[in-house]
């Protein structure tokens, strides 16, 4: 079910892919502040706006849908 507050339209929100060194060099840090390290695998996409400001929730809530779109999905 819904949580309350949860929207009853699906969000969308467009972020551009990284390369996954890219991904392996800024995974781990979060504002500055150092992280537990986290493995970035060669199966893994991914994607986020390195400047901030665009995210997802930070649960996850179903699976992915196809290359390039992900229905339900927000991982933190």
């Amino acid at each position: 079910g819904l949580s309350p507050g949860s929207p009853r339209r699906l969000q969308e929100l467009q972020v551009p892919l990284l390369a996954l060194s890219q991904c392996r060099k800024l995974y781990g840090t979060d504002l500055g502040r150092e992280l537990p390290p986290r493995r970035i695998e060669d199966d893994m996409i991914c994607a986020g706006d390195t400047r901030g400001g665009r995210d997802s929730c930070k649960v996850t809530l179903g699976t992915s849908a196809g290359l390039g779109t992900s229905a339900g999905l927000g991982t933190s």
